[in-house]
């Protein structure tokens, strides 16, 4: 079977980039990945192979900052709480900061989408905040209601021994709130 000769201008096969990539996240030295792809039939020099590792690693070594930043952040959103429009500001701003002339070659219609966006999932968030109050204001208003409809009840169950009628009236409109009218004076 004949070998074929890859340049290190070459495009190489998609099994050779397997195979090196495989290598690479084994930690095998450049000949044993070299060795390797000769088992199939395919001579890749190991200066080639050395610096698609040196890309290799440089790409891993990209992508766990990247991660490592993604975990900060949502770490650092639960202990501060962020809504989804802080956390959207906070990447963009990361951004930013990391490529300043980003936003220059950017679409301002598609940043003043996102910006949008970002203010919209805010208020949404903002108005589900209010409902959730007003409901929970609803249910105390509820329970206080119930409250003072037990407490009345109980006052109309005592038995006539303990309380005159003036008494059992004067106790509920205490339980409800309201102020009893001052008898005309005689």
């Amino acid at each position: 079977m004949p070998r074929a000769i890859h340049k290190s201008t070459d495009q190489l096969p998609p099994e050779a980039l397997r195979i090196m990539a495989a290598g690479f996240a084994a930690k095998l030295t450049v000949r044993a990945i070299a060795f390797r792809l000769a088992e199939i039939g395919l001579q890749v020099p190991e200066r080639t192979i050395a610096r698609r590792g040196e890309e290799w690693r440089a790409e891993q070594a990209r992508r766990q900052a990247a991660r490592e930043q993604v975990a900060d952040l949502v770490a650092a959103m639960k202990a501060e709480n962020w809504e989804s429009a802080e956390m959207l500001r906070a990447l963009a701003t990361d951004s930013l900061m990391r490529d300043p002339e980003a936003y220059t070659a950017a679409d301002p219609v598609k940043l003043q989408s996102q910006n949008l966006y970002a203010e919209e999932l805010r208020i949404k968030r903002e108005a589900l905040e209010l409902k959730k109050q007003r409901h929970e204001l609803d249910v105390q208003k509820f329970r206080a209601m119930q409250d003072r409809e037990r407490r009345a009840a109980a006052a109309l169950e005592k038995p006539e021994s303990e309380l005159t009628p003036e008494q059992r009236l004067r106790e509920i409109q205490e339980i409800y709130g309201i102020k009893p009218k001052k008898e005309a004076n005689g």
